[in-house]
């Protein structure tokens, strides 16, 4: 039987949503296909691929542009190149002339809005990121929202949808001590969010709410998981509130479900969203934990009334009155929560997600 061999390229910087889309490829059965990951320059990535026994490779820009993982692909006779992130994208755009095999690139975010943290790199990678995916004549997008987008800039090529995917598992075994480390009572309200702080994610908008919210009851807090450039800012945010007490930062963490374990509901109030749904509704699912999530790219067809709540990331008072009806509501809550559960066991798979992948890597591969 015929195995199709994928080599996966992504920067070794990668630890966000991106990167687990790429380590949950990799984690495919070798009789479904086969993956290797090209890590790009130095990272943490490419250790935490050799941590957990995933086969992967390593490359500087210089090394790729030099002709050394153009070598290294004839040398391991893959049949497939599969790209994700713009630092990949780039090393394609100056190296496909060599390339004897198809290749696909993986968007799994808004590529205009890569960027907007930085003014220059803005300015000067966003338009060569563009130019570099219109290279490409096959795009999996991780969201019906961002073939949208493709197809609203004329992309020309073949664009599949691939929805984001989880590991099933009803195993889990939690130390139930997150509230006890951050001097958490058992009886208030905590509201998790887990996300790197970065403008996209809208921590501020979160916060202003947070501080309505704050003022109104007692018995709340904020846990808020990650870290990023804009951890100081929104610090010092939250000092001049004065809501110190009630919010708790976190930090980056591997094991984030122990946190949604240790919540009552999960927030997510990010202004663009490319995975569809993001790891954030997975994991909360996964734990049956109910969210409150922007209504961006294609959250409105993932969350229902039956399994979380909706809201404007533009308004804080919006997010206040979510937040607030969430805190009012706790038995319902708790219920939805189940019902995301059953979703997201239902839908988003990992064998569902392996399965679409070996699809479309064959359709390539035919054409």
């Amino acid at each position: 039987m015929f195995i199709i061999k994928v080599l996966q390229i992504i920067s070794s910087n990668d630890i966000g949503g991106g990167a687990n889309h790429v380590l949950n490829i990799c984690t495919c059965p070798k009789n479904v296909f086969e993956s290797t990951i090209c890590c790009i320059g130095s990272g943490p990535l490419y250790k935490d691929c050799i941590d957990k026994g995933i086969s992967a490779v390593n490359f500087s820009i210089k090394e790729i542009l030099n002709g050394k993982l153009n070598s290294y692909i004839e040398k391991n006779k893959f049949d497939l190149l599969n790209y994700h992130g713009a630092r990949a994208n780039f090393t394609y755009l100056f190296s496909r002339y060599k390339l004897r095999i198809p290749a696909v690139v993986t968007l799994h975010s808004d590529y205009r809005m890569d960027f907007i943290n930085d003014k220059k790199k803005y300015h000067l990678f966003t338009p060569l990121n563009k130019i570099a995916l219109k290279k490409f004549k096959y795009y999996v997008c991780v969201s019906n929202h961002l073939k949208k987008v493709l197809d609203s800039k004329n992309f020309s090529g073949d664009k599949y949808v691939v929805n984001n995917g989880i590991k099933i598992n009803n195993e889990f075994v939690f130390s139930n001590n997150i509230r006890e480390k951050y001097n958490i009572a058992e009886d208030e309200f905590v509201y998790v969010m887990v996300a790197r702080m970065h403008p996209v994610k809208n921590h501020k908008t979160l916060i202003e709410a947070f501080k309505l919210l704050r003022d109104k009851y007692r018995d709340v807090k904020l846990l808020l998981v990650g870290d990023g450039e804009l951890e100081p800012e929104i610090k010092l945010m939250v000092d001049k509130m004065k809501i110190n007490d009630s919010v708790v930062f976190a930090g980056y963490q591997v094991d984030t479900l122990e946190y949604y374990n240790a919540a009552d509901i999960s927030i997510l109030t990010s202004f663009s969203e490319g995975g569809s749904p993001p790891l954030v509704i997975l994991e909360s699912g996964l734990v049956k934990k109910s969210v409150i999530a922007s209504k961006v790219g294609d959250m409105e067809e993932i969350i229902n009334n039956r399994v979380g709540i909706l809201v404007n990331p533009n308004s804080p008072q919006d997010v206040f009155e979510k937040m607030e009806y969430a805190y009012l509501n706790k038995i319902e809550v708790k219920n939805m929560g189940q019902e995301l559960y059953n979703m997201v066991v239902s839908n988003f798979s990992l064998e569902q997600f392996w399965r679409k992948y070996k699809n479309i890597y064959n359709n390539v591969l035919n054409k």
